[in-house]
């Protein structure tokens, strides 16, 4: 074994040896406040975790007490650190990667499920005229191009997807954090979309008289490949984010206040 090699193997044994003093340290801590024995043993399994999972030295303690904090309050209620927090690698991972505020969820939802909508609108009244283009040709011929030109096109998908991301968030139920359902009344729900479908007819009417200076049709070809890119797109945003609901999907989640 050559000289470097020694002092590497050196080097993580002292690293080594630093580890299991600082574990034993944590199992004294745990012993001393007033935990059962069971939340002792959680309360070390997670120390273990948040070594293996990353957790700075700096940041540790604060995990640490905060959940024995949790624990101990769960002990007057005969809670146990399995009810409270499952798995101390679930645990840990849950400290390390905090979920974002709820209503920051719920914005972001409404977001996502608007350019979900977006896109797939796009794709289809890219292909619509493609096809239409190959089919007919004088069709993408016009003076004015209207709502066939490709400004006008995006303009319409844009607004039917924040109109429709904006449907699936008034037509879904809330839950809250205690598990109840919410719901806008009937009423509300039906004038609401009504309003939205309204909004987003008079977008499509409105951008018919843009002028073909910044409304060029474009090509049929280049039409039906826009298309094809954008569905594909879509379907990478929907599995990149998750995203089980829409306009054009059924949704297998409900939002969560």
């Amino acid at each position: 074994m050559s000289e470097q090699e020694q002092r590497n193997a050196a080097a993580g044994q002292r690293q080594r040896q630093h580890l299991k003093e600082d574990r034993q340290k944590a199992g004294m801590m745990f012993e001393n406040a007033g935990l059962t024995r069971k939340n002792e043993d959680f309360m070390y399994q997670l120390n273990k975790q948040l070594d293996a999972q990353g957790a700075s030295a700096d940041a540790k303690p604060a995990l640490l007490e905060q959940t024995m904090t949790a624990l101990k309050e769960g002990q007057k209620k005969g809670q146990t650190a399995k009810a409270l927090f499952g798995t101390p690698t679930k645990h840990a991972d849950e400290l390390l990667h905090p979920k974002k505020p709820v209503a920051e969820q719920q914005r972001s939802s409404t977001i996502l499920m608007s350019v979900d909508n977006g896109l797939m609108f796009f794709a289809i009244f890219t292909f619509m005229f493609g096809l239409m283009g190959l089919m007919q040709p004088s069709s993408l011929r016009l003076a004015q191009n209207g709502s066939a030109g490709i400004v006008a096109i995006l303009l319409v998908a844009i607004a039917g997807g924040a109109a429709f991301g904006y449907v699936n968030k008034v037509l879904l139920p809330t839950v809250d954090e205690n598990g109840k359902e919410h719901r806008h009344p009937l009423w509300v729900r039906i004038a609401l979309v009504i309003g939205a479908l309204v909004a987003w007819i008079l977008v499509y009417m409105l951008v018919a008289f843009l002028p073909n200076a910044i409304n060029p049709v474009l090509n049929a070809w280049a039409y039906l490949v826009l298309g094809v890119v954008a569905f594909f797109l879509d379907l990478y945003f929907r599995q990149r984010y998750h995203i089980t609901g829409g306009f054009f999907g059924t949704s297998a989640n409900r939002r969560r206040r």
